[in-house]
């Protein structure tokens, strides 16, 4: 998406990097494999047909392409829009949305309290909406400026009205635990209802990681719809299209919790396309078919996660060989080969083999058994050497 700023002069434009090749072993060394084509294919608002673009990087050649035939069609929408804000001062374009969160948002941050320096003196659409894309951190999210500032702006005549109660809605739905939510002393105050445990009413940076980052995240989100779309007014989020990806989406979040953070998302930002990347089954389990790819296994998947048990989720779709720990595994095979000392012996085993399997089989069960009544019987026959 990023090839979109080669339309917009006021966004720094990004290009293929060394880093982002894939080597070729050639014996002893490696080499940059080339070509390199990134190509995508894309639906525009007032674009009657689906468009195609690409950024190469030739076989002779260290630069990536800008041509009119890889990119010409959506530089061009790119930069019709870039002209109707700049040249003709109509801001009602209908801008993207368009974001990278690596995990080194929430780099750097730590504990520290995320506060505005009420410089915002108006709303500069380009700069503001799509500043840092490409590696957005919550040290450096602005949503605090915009919302300390918004106020006097409204009441000067420039900022859109009905924006910031669409803000809160927002970020209350992306979060569905928080119970309270205002901005005070220049930065977000929550309280927080996390399964029946209820917190204090304390800024944002004083609680839990997971409540701290992933809502400034999506405030970050909520105030760049608006940034770009506020003439849209109460309707600038839910209304805003675009494209943001998200490394790692589970990051410091609570499993119950990443059982419905995508769903969340998707109710917050109806019409924004999440491209996101996880490690965690529980995310997995709520998706669609449709919505999964594994890049471990090309295949498409033909059953939905949401179907699954959690273990079938991870064994089947994530690769784990076993949800059980590599100790129960052990004790599980050690269990297995006592049983074939029976088999293969043709019960040819004296009674003291016996009494020792019983009590190797007996202590294997006790061990993993989930039931009091079963684990209490096995302890008493182990202890008076019943078993």
């Amino acid at each position: 998406m990023w090839c979109v700023f080669l339309g917009i002069p006021e966004v720094e434009n990004r290009h293929i990097t060394p880093d982002e090749i894939h080597l070729k072993n050639v014996g002893t060394f490696s080499i940059l494999q080339k070509p390199v084509k990134v190509e995508a294919v894309g639906i525009f608002p007032g674009v009657a047909e689906q468009i195609t673009w690409r950024r190469q990087i030739l076989e002779n050649s260290n630069t990536t392409t800008s041509s009119e035939n890889d990119v010409g069609a959506i530089r061009k929408i790119a930069k019709n829009k870039f002209d109707q804000v700049n040249t003709h001062s109509n801001d009602a374009v209908g801008l993207p949305v368009i974001a990278y969160l690596g995990t080194s948002r929430v780099y750097g941050a730590g504990r520290n309290t995320l506060r505005s320096n009420d410089h915002r003196l108006s709303r500069q659409i380009f700069k503001e909406g799509y500043q840092d894309w490409d590696e957005m951190k919550a040290t450096k999210f602005h949503f605090q400026e915009w919302l300390a500032t918004y106020d006097t702006l409204v009441g000067q005549g420039r900022e859109y009205n009905r924006t910031k109660e669409a803000f809160f809605d927002t970020v209350r739905i992306a979060n569905p635990y928080l119970t309270e939510l205002s901005f005070n002393n220049g930065e977000l105050w929550a309280r927080v209802d996390m399964e029946g445990n209820i917190s204090d009413f304390l800024p944002l940076s004083l609680h839990s990681d997971g409540i701290h980052y992933y809502t400034v995240m999506v405030a970050e989100l909520a105030y760049r719809c608006i940034v770009l779309n506020g003439f849209l007014n109460e309707l600038a989020i839910i209304e805003s299209k675009g494209v943001v990806m998200i490394d790692e989406l589970d990051l410091h979040l609570h499993p119950n919790w990443q059982r419905h953070v995508v769903s969340d998302l998707k109710r917050a930002f109806p019409n924004l396309q999440f491209i996101v990347t996880t490690r965690s089954p529980f995310i997995v389990q709520s998706l669609e078919s449709d919505e999964l790819i594994n890049l471990d296994n090309s295949e498409v998947q033909s059953f939905s996660p949401d179907e699954l048990h959690l273990n079938k989720v991870a064994t089947e779709i994530m690769g784990v060989k076993s949800v059980r720990s590599e100790d129960f595994e052990s004790r599980f095979k050690k269990a297995s080969e006592e049983l074939d000392k029976i088999e293969d012996a043709n019960k040819a085993l004296t009674t003291e083999d016996y009494i020792q399997i019983s009590k190797t089989l007996g202590k294997l069960i006790k061990d993993e058994t989930n039931d009091p009544e079963l684990k209490a019987f096995l302890d008493k026959e182990i202890d008076g050497e019943n078993i």
